[in-house]
């Protein structure tokens, strides 16, 4: 037993001598040899445990994501900590932000989606962590710091993900001695590179690197530095890099990634024709992306030179012209084909058909024609992506009872021709969840079925149609919905009960009566965008968007739960009542269009408080009364204000006019206002209509015309400099005008007609060289009418009507001065002066008369001496007499 036991000891010796020395001959570290847990786990490592938690201690985690990263727990248990099976060291480090976001309630996921970023400082304690071979901190936000250089000290790294982090500043160095990096995406930051070539090339490793938005334009001779990219890389992102180049000085055709699978380079500045042989080496590309840029050529050629197995193809917004070829069937290999916004022309061949893996397809804003059928989608069983939008002259025949191959997700054929009837073939298309069809020509009624049908849609737009029906009296089946456009056709019948996911819904421009149900009470907790205009609703609102009793005490606040309200439009309706009290609690409201209503009562001095981000504000002809609140002045973004056609009184405050949005350019807001939205502005003498953001975004316009204000026009109107519309017409205003009114240098329109404004016209106002529209008439205004500059181009006599004491062109009274008759009398302020100097003129000089020539009538030889005198000198002094005696006259008159 004793022998037994001593064996088994010297075995034991023996055995751990084997271990010290392999552990010499590898420089194993004795201290990082641990015992194996019970259950095959291993427990982490106290020095890389205290490295996490100081790691967690350093930065900003609100949401509390690392909860689990505890004291005294085991590390390798902890959220996004992965630990060797084997060693127990910790080997990769995942702390992705993984929120997912759902369009249907997208602001609440974007809120929640940022309540989960981790930030602050990322310390150096992660150094401690030798053994990492994997990290990814994408989809947080780091402030704006730099990357911190340490991370170039993970030699092990193999996969490195800083995407969508918020890191900004110069990309460091150091980075290039991760040697065995083979996954680095550095994408979607506010990230710079001055000198890229100093260290990618050291990344001999690298297959995969996306560098999208890392702006590239201060690397000295960037474009050619791609030819020192690793020769290993499979995957290149280099989207929207600022690389400002010509296609041929593009080295890509003499380099050595051969490898390459993927590539793009969208948005990057590059223009001209891509040279023969750019494409040709990469033999293996089957992804490519060469998107936004100036590309120009012949799209059929371009294609003869891609890869026969290219799967992705990415050639939108360029200038590429042609037709597309009809080898097009044979790169059977495709499954997304992107050609949109270029100026193809021609036919799409019907062969496009056979491309059986092809699963998305964008040839919409071309220039393509012709007739689509059956046989462009033979084969295409796969299809789920479809948009042929903006192509005018492009139609789709089909037979009424054609059943598709495909079941289609996204379809966008708005601006084609699919009518005159209801395409049937949607049937079919239950798993739809985009569906466009605007201004297709459709005249039809819409059929019973296709509400089913689309259960699953979160985008509809039907819009610029003539389809007719009563939509349905609830359509909170389409659970998924969050944007319905049915702008513009023939629906009838009330307002349907909505889904409560739904943000955006127009229903304009229809002919929808009834009253607006109280159902929208709670469905205005998720709306964004509502637009109702145009139809034929009356009566009140609901009390619950009125009546204060619908809002609850907040901190001694009105608020109301919701409020996500951005747009609004009730305009063109026959709607009644008081401003709703409801907006009270829409903070976020940018554009309010009540206009064409007979809305009453007096304007809320809380929407200069309750409103912050208001920038359309749209009252026209309605009844409301009272004074125009000074507190809308508080509005800083406020850039349309039209009140015309109401009850207002009262005078214009110098505050009111003080808008800070019509003072500076830059003062425009957080706001966006849908193509679909519309905005009536009376300006330059007829009501326009201006559609999509860009447009509503420049325009500026104050209208408080067609009311009962009173007063001068403030001086401080002069400082709204990018004001382009200002009609104060049909009012009672006083005065002069203002001299500053030459300071609107951005006017366009200018209408002071219609009131009781008095004195000159200042010259000032021929300073506004945009100036196209004047209209001064009906006022009391004098004296001559300026020229020069801007308004020498007004010739129409009609826009200085009814100022009786204006005078000069255009109009037919003359001024005096100008060596012309004046055809208009004298004017004093006493005219009974002016009558007795004459009458005194007159009588002292028939007194005069009498006493010189009567002795002259009576003495013979006096007569004739002084006839005598006159003969000699009338010669002398007629001249001057009578001149000086004109000049006299003139004078007096002028008097």
């Amino acid at each position: 037993m004793a022998k037994a036991t001593r064996s088994s000891i010297q075995c034991c010796r023996i055995v751990l001598i084997m271990i010290w020395v392999l552990l010499a001959q590898y420089q194993i570290p004795i201290s990082s040899i641990s015992v194996e847990p019970k259950g095959g786990e291993r427990s982490c490592r106290e020095r890389e445990r205290d490295a996490l938690l100081s790691f967690k201690a350093s930065i900003e985690d609100p949401s509390d994501v690392l909860s689990s990263w505890q004291t005294g727990q085991d590390c390798c248990r902890w959220r996004g900590v992965v630990c060797s099976n084997r060693t127990g060291h910790v080997v990769k480090l995942d702390l992705h932000n993984n929120f997912t976001i759902f369009n249907y309630d997208y602001n609440t996921d974007m809120i929640n989606y940022k309540f989960r970023m981790l930030g602050g400082e990322i310390g150096p304690s992660l150094l401690a962590i030798e053994h990492l071979n994997y990290l990814n901190l994408s989809y947080n936000d780091f402030g704006h710091k730099r990357i911190p250089e340490f991370i170039g000290s993970f030699k092990n790294l193999k996969y490195l993900d800083l995407s969508y982090a918020g890191f900004g500043g110069s990309i460091p160095p150091q980075l290039g001695n991760l040697t065995k990096l083979l996954h680095l995406d550095l994408s979607f930051n506010s990230l710079e590179s001055v000198d890229y070539v100093s260290w990618l090339p050291r990344l001999s490793s690298l297959k995969y690197l996306d560098m999208s938005e890392v702006n590239l334009s201060t690397t000295v001779d960037g474009v050619h530095a791609l030819n020192m990219l690793p020769a290993s890389l499979r995957v290149l992102y280099l989207f929207d890099c600022n690389l400002n180049a010509t296609f041929s000085s593009l080295p890509l055709y003499s380099s050595n990634l051969t490898s390459l699978v993927r590539l793009n380079l969208g948005y990057n500045y590059f223009h001209g024709p891509i040279p023969d042989g750019l494409l040709r080496n990469m033999t293996s590309l089957k992804e490519l992306g060469l998107q936004s840029n100036d590309l120009i050529g012949d799209i059929a050629e371009l294609m003869k030179r891609l890869p026969p197995k290219i799967e992705e193809l990415d050639l939108s917004t360029n200038n590429l012209t042609g037709s597309l070829p009809i080898r097009l069937e044979h790169m059977t290999s495709l499954r997304y084909l992107y050609l949109y916004n270029n100026s193809l022309n021609g036919h799409i061949p019907s062969g496009i058909g056979k491309l059986t893996n092809l699963r998305g397809l964008d040839l919409s804003f071309n220039n393509l024609l012709g007739i689509i059928s059956e046989n462009h989608f033979a084969s295409l069983t796969r299809l789920e992506e479809l948009y042929l939008s903006n192509n005018n002259n492009l139609t789709m025949v089909v037979d009424p009872n054609w059943i598709p191959p495909f079941k289609l997700k996204y379809v966008d054929l708005s601006s084609c021709n699919l009518g005159p009837h209801f395409p049937t073939w949607i049937r079919s298309q239950t798993d739809i969840i985009d569906l466009i069809m605007s201004n297709t020509g459709i005249v039809d009624r819409l059929p019973d079925w296709f509400w089913n049908v689309i259960s699953s849609v979160e985008y509809l737009d039907l819009s610029l149609n003539q389809i007719s029906g009563v939509l349905p009296s609830t359509l909170e089946f389409l659970s998924a919905a969050y944007e319905i456009n049915l702008n513009s056709n023939q629906f009838h019948g009330g307002v349907p009960k909505l889904m409560m996911s739904l943000q955006v819904l127009d229903l304009s421009n229809n002919s929808i009566t009834g009253t607006v149900p109280l159902s929208m009470c709670n469905q205005v907790q998720s709306l964004e965008i509502l637009d109702l205009s145009h139809n034929r609703l009356s009566g009140q609102l609901p009390q619950c968007l009125t009546s204060r009793k619908s809002f609850r005490a907040d901190h001694g606040d009105l608020t109301l739960i919701g409020s996500k309200l951005s747009i609004v439009s009730f305009s063109n309706n026959s709607l009644s009542g008081e401003f709703p009290l409801f907006f009270r609690s829409c903070q976020y409201l940018n554009f309010l269009d009540l206009s064409y209503n007979d809305f009453y009562g007096s304007l809320p001095i809380w929407i200069g408080k309750r409103l912050p981000q208001l920038a359309f504000l749209l009252l026209r002809s309605n009844m409301f009364s009272g004074y125009i609140p000074i507190q809308l002045a508080k509005l800083d973004y406020l850039h349309v204000l039209d009140l015309a056609h109401n009850n207002l009184s009262g005078t214009i405050a110098p505050s009111l006019v003080n808008f800070t949005a019509m003072t500076t350019v830059s003062s425009y807001g957080s706001y966006y206002v849908p193509d679909f939205i519309s905005m009536l502005v009376v300006t330059k003498g007829q009501a326009l209509e201006y559609y999509t953001n860009t447009i509503i975004s420049l325009m500026s316009s104050l209208d408080l015309s067609s009311n009962c204000l009173t007063g001068k026009i403030p001086e401080e109107i002069g400082g709204l400099a990018t004001l382009k519309n200002l009609n104060l017409s049909g009012n009672r205003l006083t005065g002069d005008i203002p001299e500053t009114i030459g300071g609107l240098w951005s006017l366009e329109s200018l209408d002071l007609s219609n009131n009781e404004l008095y004195g000159e016209i200042p010259p000032t106002l021929s300073n506004l060289t945009f100036l196209s529209y004047l209209n001064l008439s009906y006022n009391n205004l004098s004296g001559v009418i300026p020229s020069g500059q801007q308004l020498q181009t007004f010739d129409d006599p009609s826009i200085y009507k009814g100022n009786n004491d204006l005078c000069g062109p255009p109009i037919s009274k003359n001024c005096s001065g100008d060596g012309t008759t004046l055809n208009y009398p004298l004017k004093y302020e006493d005219g009974n002066e002016m009558s007795s100097f004459y009458l005194s003129m007159g009588l002292g000089f028939a007194v005069g008369l009498w006493v010189v020539i009567g002795p002259l009538l009576f003495k013979r030889t006096w007569s004739a001496a002084y006839f005598l005198f006159i003969d000699n000198i009338f010669d002398k002094i007629y001249v001057f007499m009578v001149l000086n005696w004109a000049r006299l006259i003139a004078n007096i008159r002028k008097k």
